[in-house]
C-alpha cells in the first residue's frame, strides 16, 4: 500500500462525479422502475455495471464543469444536492418535518422562564426527490 495525496481539484471532481452518479441513478430508478421493482437493492448492481461504462469517469474538472452546467446545473447545485442525498441516506427513514409537522421538544424553561409547546421548521429548500 501506499501513502497519496489528492489535490483539492481532484478531491473536487470526484465530488462532482459523485454528485452526477446520484442524479443519474434517481432518474435511472424512475425511468425502469417496472424492470427493477424486483432486484436486489432496488436493482443499483443493473445501473452501476452502466455507470461505470460511462465516458464521464474520463472527464477532468473542468469538463465535469461543463457537463454540468450543460445539465444547467452549477457546482454548488449538484454539492447540495449530494449532501442531501447522503444526509437522508444518514437519517434513514425518519421524515423530514414540515411547517405543518410540529417538532415536539424537550420542556425546558426559556430564558424567559417560559416552556416552549412545539416548534415549527420551515419546508426545505428543495427536495432531490422533487427533481425527478
Amino acid at each position: 500500500m501506499a501513502i497519496t495525496f489528492v489535490s483539492k481539484t481532484s478531491k473536487k471532481r470526484s465530488l462532482l462525479i459523485d454528485a452526477l452518479r446520484i442524479l443519474a441513478w434517481e432518474e435511472y430508478k424512475s425511468t425502469n422502475k417496472e424492470a427493477l421493482k424486483n432486484l436486489e437493492y432496488g436493482g443499483y448492481a443493473v445501473f452501476d455495471k452502466e455507470w461505470q461504462a460511462e465516458d464521464i469517469h474520463n472527464k477532468g474538472y473542468e469538463d465535469l464543469l461543463a457537463f454540468a452546467k450543460s445539465l444547467e446545473f452549477s457546482e454548488a447545485e449538484l454539492l447540495s444536492i449530494r449532501s442531501k442525498y447522503y444526509a437522508k441516506k444518514t437519517n434513514g427513514a425518519t421524515p423530514t418535518p414540515t411547517a405543518k409537522t410540529p417538532v415536539p421538544v424537550q420542556n425546558k424553561p426559556t430564558s424567559n422562564g417560559n416552556i416552549p409547546e412545539d416548534v415549527s421548521v420551515p419546508d426545505e429548500e428543495y427536495d432531490v426527490g422533487d427533481l425527478f
